[in-house]
């Protein structure tokens, strides 16, 4: 049963998106994308900055993973903040493999950029970017005739050396390569790091010791008699250049949901109702002696409107979502913490609003 409003339109507040059943309202902001702009008043960027709040919503055990909400900002300001995360936070990533030997079914170019892609636990910020993006290449073709000894501030360097061989102690029934051969399987955790002198060797010891993310990434199948052997040097870079130096797996936001009922709905209405979005959004409760639907947790919901299928209740439901408020959701590869990666985006964000702010002082002054 649904209890009928006296009001044919429902009012919805200014900073929040109006979802009707084809078509969505509000999407702009009137003026200006300052919230609440009144064109009377002096902008007062103090009181702006005091209004922003971040809430630490869920984070895993280990830190690689982060959902906090941001409120009270633009989604160009959130949207920025989400594009800096993808794309300018540095990591170290494999850039030159000098492969000795491949014998493996994989080609060289195909094994060398797969192996660029594996994530590397390293601190970005103890390291200095490359001072040349590439090498030049010579008359023949080739970008150096021999291996270089590596920049101890810029680079890490990697090895691997791994040869199949058959296992003589396997039973005579054993189909299984892992059981008729020795490293038929060629992991991450094969990589061996190498330090380029005594000081790189003495700074990154114990939890700052650079390796492979996971040891247990799949690189390639080997059968005996193939091998492979390559120098992998890292450097420090930025996911605009290239995807390998990307810090964050995920990195995305979505604009909090809210639900408004504005009437009593009860007993077969309410079920559908609570059907009718996603599991813990709609929640029944006993009132006196009717069974009445109420807004559990918005949050959960998924903007799927299927609330709309039904007549009776697109009348008196209000779909909408919170301009000002961004569910943020990270995960990083390996390199840095979430929340750590959250802090460097930001003072990434904050060197290039000073670069902004003096060019500009620079035009007119």
């Amino acid at each position: 049963m649904v209890k009928k409003s006296s009001q044919a339109d429902f009012l919805f507040p200014s900073n929040e998106i109006l979802m009707k059943e084809e078509v969505v309202l509000n999407t702009y902001d009137d003026c200006t994308d300052y919230v609440e702009f009144d064109d009377t008043a002096d902008y007062n960027i103090e009181k702006y900055r005091d209004d922003i709040q971040i809430e630490i919503i869920n984070e895993s055990k280990d830190g690689m993973t982060l959902e906090f909400d941001l409120t009270r900002v633009e989604a160009p300001i959130a949207n920025a903040l989400r594009r800096i995360l993808i794309a300018e936070v540095p990591t170290m990533a494999l850039e030159k493999i000098y492969l000795y030997q491949n014998t493996s079914v994989i080609q060289d170019e195909v094994l060398c950029h797969r192996l660029g892609l594996l994530p590397l636990k390293v601190d970005p910020r103890q390291f200095q970017f490359p001072l040349t993006k590439t090498i030049g290449i010579n008359e023949q073709g080739v970008d150096c005739d021999e291996e270089p000894e590596g920049d101890p501030k810029r680079n890490l360097i990697f090895k691997i050396n791994v040869t199949c061989t058959k296992n003589r102690n396997a039973i005579p029934t054993a189909t299984d390569p892992k059981q008729l051969f020795h490293h038929s399987s060629v992991y991450s955790r094969a990589f061996e790091w190498v330090p380029i002198g005594e000081e790189q060797a003495n700074e990154l010891q114990g939890e700052n010791k650079p390796r492979m993310v996971s040891p247990d990434i799949l690189v390639a199948k080997l059968r005996p008699g193939q091998e492979i052997e390559a120098s992998c040097h890292a450097v420090k870079g930025i996911g605009r250049d290239h995807a390998k130096f990307s810090p964050v797996a995920t990195a995305s936001y979505r604009l909090l949901p809210t639900i408004r009922l504005h009437a009593e709905i009860s007993g077969e209405a309410a079920e559908r109702l609570k059907s009718s979005f996603s599991e813990g959004v709609i929640a029944i409760e006993k009132k006196g002696a009717k069974k009445i639907a109420v807004v559990k947790d918005a949050r959960k919901d998924t903007c799927s409107r299927n609330v709309f299928r039904h007549e009776d209740l697109a009348k008196v439901v209000q779909l909408g979502r919170n301009k000002q408020h961004f569910i943020f959701s990270v995960e990083s590869t390996g390199a840095l913490r979430s929340n750590d990666l959250v802090v460097e985006a930001c003072k990434v964000m904050q060197l290039k609003c000073r670069s902004l702010r003096k060019q500009v002082e620079e035009l007119l002054g």
